[in-house]
Parts: C-alpha cells; structure tokens; sequence
C-alpha cells in the first residue's frame, strides 16, 4: 500500500510539471511571420481592451474640446448678434434720416416754386377716428396760420387748415367727406369738383358723360374755389363709368399718401409774414 500511494503521489507531481513544461515550450514556439505563439495570444487578448480604452478616451477628448469650442463660439456668436443690432439700429436710424431728408427736400422743391409764403410743420397727431381724416400740425396762430390755410407735401395737396390754436392747427385731409376742392383735369381742362369719400378715393363730380376722361390722368387744383393756387397736383384717375345721368362716375386716388403723412407745409397770406419756417 505505501508503494502504490507514493507512485500516485509522484504522478500527481509530475504530471503538472510536465503540463507546465510542455506549455513553456509552447510560448517558445515562433509563427511563421517569426512571431512568438505568446506574444500572439497577448496581444489578440489585449487588443479589445485597448481599442476600448481609446475609444473611451477619445470619446471624452472630444467632447471637452467640443464643449469649450461650443462655449467659444457661443460667446462669439452672443457678440456678433449684438453687434448685428447695433449695426440694425443705426442703419434703420439713417434710412430714417434719408428718407426724411427726401421728403423735406421734396417739400422745399415745391414751396419754392409756390409764389405764396410756406411755413413747415409736422404731423403731431390724428382724430380719434380714423376715418374723420383730420390731423394736427405743431404750428398755430402765433406762426401765422389761419383758417383755410393750404397745406401741401412734396407730392401734391394735403388739405386745408380747419381750426387754429396759439401753437396747432387741426387740417382737414382732401379725403374728409366734408371736402371739396376745385379742380380741372390736365389733358382736357375740364372742371369738376373733387369732394372727399371718407375712404382712400376721392370723387370726381360734374364731368359730362361726353367729356374725355383717361385713366392715369393727372387731376390739378383750377384755382375757382378761391382757397388752392391754381395747377396744383391732386391725384391720378383711377375708375371711369358712364353715369347714370349726365355725369360720369369718376374716382381718383390722391398722390399724398395721406397715412403714412409726417411733415407738411402751409401756405401762408403773402402780407402775412413767416416768423418761423424751418421744420422745428
């Protein structure tokens, strides 16, 4: 028994050591490509790991660099967007200045050729109701403003001055359904009546069915209502029906935009004199 016991004792020593040995001599055993077995197998082993361990550490290099380029640039981008208003407020403010610049030279044009004395204004306010068409100047009596005053822009007539204070006057627009202007149309000469609608067409009255009426033609103040110079712009036919009677039904826009209205300009009495003409 004790002989048998230490043989299976010997083989159970030797049989590891010979497991052991024969797998170090495997490890020595070089690839074709003069790679070792080992080697081989480390690296196959390994390789997953790693390229996980890059992906992982490349994933969050990217996203820190990521996040403080978005930081960046969306500091960047908030200082450009302020500078785009900034430049947006100040071209707004000059296309503003133009156009006014344009209106008022328009308006010196035309008061320049007026043999009366003009005195500039600006539209402070309009009449509760919108379709009233009255609107309000910041020049009054103390300026030399009276009832029935004229008052013109750079396109043509505006309206006539109905009411006065000490430093406003309150003006009647051309489309005020208690209008009425003297008019003649340019090609023909015809006179008529130019009256006010409330709406944005005006009315022109007492021309005949058989009078030559064309769309497009101008419509001019004739002087006969003893309030407008003669020849003054008005507006544009626009509409041209046979009456029923023995008068046309004729409507013409104004050549004002009376909505949009900012500066005006009165005329005044020649004995009357100017005391203050520019634009305030």
């Amino acid at each position: 028994m004790p002989s048998r016991v230490n043989g299976q004792r010997s083989a159970a020593v030797l049989i590891p050591l010979l497991v052991l040995h024969l797998a170090l001599l495997s490890l020595q055993i070089e690839r074709p490509s003069g790679t070792l077995l080992f080697k081989s197998w480390t690296m196959a082993a390994q390789a997953p790991v790693l390229s996980l361990f890059a992906r992982i550490t490349g994933g969050v290099g990217d996203f820190w660099r990521g996040y403080f380029w978005l930081v960046g640039a969306r500091a960047e981008n908030e200082a450009l967007r302020e500078a785009v208003n900034r430049l947006s407020l100040l071209n707004g403010a000059y296309e503003q200045s133009r156009l006014e610049n344009a209106r008022l030279r328009r308006l010196l044009a035309l008061s320049d050729s007026m043999q009366k004395h003009t005195l500039g204004a600006r539209v402070t306010a309009r009449a509760p109701s919108f379709l009233a068409n009255l609107v309000y100047i910041d020049r009054g009596e103390r300026h030399g403003v009276r009832v029935d005053a004229p008052v013109i822009s750079g396109e043509g007539i505006v309206g006539r001055v109905l009411l006065v204070s000490a430093g406003q006057a309150q003006v009647q627009l051309i489309t005020n359904p208690g209008a009425a202007i003297g008019v003649m149309l340019e090609n023909s000469r015809t006179p008529g009546v130019l009256a006010g609608t409330g709406d944005p067409l005006l009315e022109l009255k007492y021309i005949g069915n058989t009078d030559p009426v064309a769309v497009g033609e101008l419509v001019l103040s004739s002087g006969l209502d003893g309030i407008l110079p003669k020849g003054m712009t008005i507006g544009r036919v626009v509409e041209v029906e046979k009456g029923k009677g023995v008068f046309q039904a004729i409507r013409v826009k104004p050549l004002v935009d009376l909505i949009h209205l900012e500066e005006v300009a009165v005329l005044l009495d020649p004995q009357t004199p100017e005391t203050a003409g520019p634009l305030p």
